[in-house]
């Protein structure tokens, strides 16, 4: 009986938690301060979050501190009208800290904990700024104009909510090195054909203030 106990306890331990999804609505308060609700959440590694617009006003999540096994920018299309959302599965524990660029300045920030809490020097700074630059002309010229040529890997279709997930390779006329990014795709892009592990060569377009849009997208 007590083998039996035991191995049932050992089998529950090593049975993980299911995931979860967690909504963090972005909005205006009646005081005109804008603000993510919750701003400060705890979560456990697996489990997605689903950052929603609450309002007809445009606001972005950008994540600008994170833990050092990252090794992608984690950064919302503009959310220009209310229902607009993104998501993320986070899987790498620690402390992550993000804001809405445009306003910013207006102190609407987040903090989220996944797992546990990063210790000191476990983290590390992401740069949007500088990134914001580069879409808002600090880039080189490019051969077609506004337009800038990639090339990479596609890791993640979301062909209902027009997203790709690609880790491709530096980008010359935008300055940017290689990094594994989420994208959303032009409505005019067929994505059927498109699946994870497809090596793509793709067509960025600058859209709105800080995001770049896909509007070409082929298998090499």
């Amino acid at each position: 009986m007590k083998k039996l106990l035991l191995t049932t306890a050992l089998m529950l331990a090593a049975t993980p938690a299911f995931a979860k999804d967690y909504t963090i609505k972005e909005f205006t308060k009646d005081d005109g301060s804008p603000v993510f609700s919750p701003d400060k959440l705890s979560i456990q590694p697996g489990d997605t979050v689903i950052f929603e617009n609450a309002e007809d006003t445009q606001h972005e999540v950008m994540f600008i501190n994170v833990p050092k096994g990252v090794d992608e920018m984690i950064m919302s299309p503009m959310h220009e009208k209310k229902g607009d959302k993104f998501s993320y599965t986070f899987t790498v524990p620690g402390t992550y800290q993000f804001h809405c660029h445009p306003h910013e300045a207006a102190g609407m920030k987040g903090t989220l904990i996944v797992g546990q809490a990063s210790k000191p020097g476990e983290t590390k700074a992401v740069d949007h700024h500088k990134l914001t630059k580069k879409l808002e002309g600090g880039a080189a010229p490019s051969a077609g104009g506004d337009l800038h040529q990639g090339v990479g890997t596609v890791n993640t279709v979301d062909a209902s909510k027009r997203m790709v997930n690609i880790t491709h390779d530096p980008i010359k006329s935008l300055n940017w090195p290689k990094m594994k990014m989420m994208f959303t795709v032009d409505n005019d892009v067929d994505l059927s054909g498109v699946k994870p592990g497809d090596a793509v060569s793709f067509t960025l377009k600058p859209a709105g203030k800080d995001d770049m849009v896909i509007t070409a997208i082929t298998k090499k």
